[in-house]
């Protein structure tokens, strides 16, 4: 996912565009009548234009997102969590998995992890899963790409524990919530976040399923992925005027995708089915909400295919 595929041409842009021009016409205004009263041709002083905070914010998550979403990701040595924030971007940017096997995707994890314990323990302080702003989560998964990150969330080669896995699972769900305009991160920095999207449900939406298109194919291939993917399409459809959307050029390749995007419509037309159960992480979860009755003969179908289509082993 590109940048521009995200942002190009939302709100956020035209307010940056509306503050250069209205600078750039004080400042020829400036020119044209004078500093502090001076005639034309005179002297005048050097205009310096001072951008507000949101507008910096705006021009440093458009020049190097990295930097810019790194803040809500504060890890307990002020170490930079690039890897973490450059996902919020381009979540199919490989870094720690570059290369790598599923299984050695796994693998680094783990390793990656354990010298993180072994650092925070060797500097008197072991790592905390309940420390303040969720620093050591951070720390302890600094150096994880989205790729990594899903492999433990989905416990893969099954070498993570439960806190583990909801702590992924918890840092995934942030990226996701940034990348679409939702805040989440410390108190301290919400002040320095700007949503590209008020009041703009289906820009909103949009960016949700660019971010969720880019990401790796094992993660592609979850339930949880599945059903994210639906539930923000559906969002979309739902927030469109009737008749007024292209919403068949927004489906995803993926079956299980399809499948359960198929379910979750019939909410609208029938509001007994109309409310999702707890989190969706695994099948069992999905064959528990009242929107997917009726359709569950047709889930292993659509497991299979998409296994099959991403070439993952089941």
């Amino acid at each position: 996912m590109t940048i521009s595929s995200v942002y190009g041409g939302n709100a956020a842009y035209a307010s940056m565009a509306r503050l250069l021009r209205d600078a750039d016409t004080g400042s020829q205004r400036l020119n044209q009548t004078g500093a502090q009263g001076q005639a034309p041709g005179q002297d005048a002083a050097a205009v310096l234009v001072k951008l507000s905070p949101q507008a910096q914010s705006l021009a440093l998550r458009d020049s190097d997102p990295a930097s810019y979403y790194a803040r809500f990701f504060p890890t307990r040595d002020g170490e930079p969590a690039t890897a973490l924030a450059a996902a919020v971007a381009d979540p199919g940017q490989a870094g720690s998995s570059s290369g790598l096997s599923q299984a050695e995707v796994a693998a680094d994890a783990r390793a990656r992890m354990d010298a993180r314990y072994e650092a925070m323990a060797a500097e008197g302080e072991p790592f905390d899963y309940d420390s303040f702003e969720g620093r050591d989560w951070y720390t302890l998964m600094v150096d994880l790409d989205r790729r990594s990150l899903n492999a433990v969330a989905s416990n893969a080669e099954e070498l993570f524990s439960e806190e583990e896995q909801d702590i992924a699972r918890n840092i995934m769900l942030q990226q996701q919530g940034l990348a679409m305009g939702l805040y989440s991160g410390p108190t301290s920095e919400r002040g320095a976040f700007v949503d590209p999207y008020p009041d703009d449900t289906p820009a909103r939406m949009t960016a949700a399923m660019s971010f969720l298109d880019k990401v790796s194919d094992e993660e592609k291939s979850t339930v949880a992925w599945a059903s994210a993917r639906a539930s923000v399409q559906v969002s979309y459809e739902w927030s469109m005027p009737r008749g007024g959307n292209a919403a068949g050029a927004l489906d995803s390749e993926v079956p299980l995708a399809r499948l359960i995007k198929s379910a979750m419509g019939t909410m609208e037309s029938d509001p007994s089915r109309g409310r999702t159960l707890g989190s969706i992480r695994d099948a069992d979860d999905l064959q528990r909400q009242p929107w997917f009755q009726g359709f569950e003969d047709r889930l292993p179908g659509a497991i299979r295919a998409t296994a099959e289509m991403f070439g993952i082993q089941t």
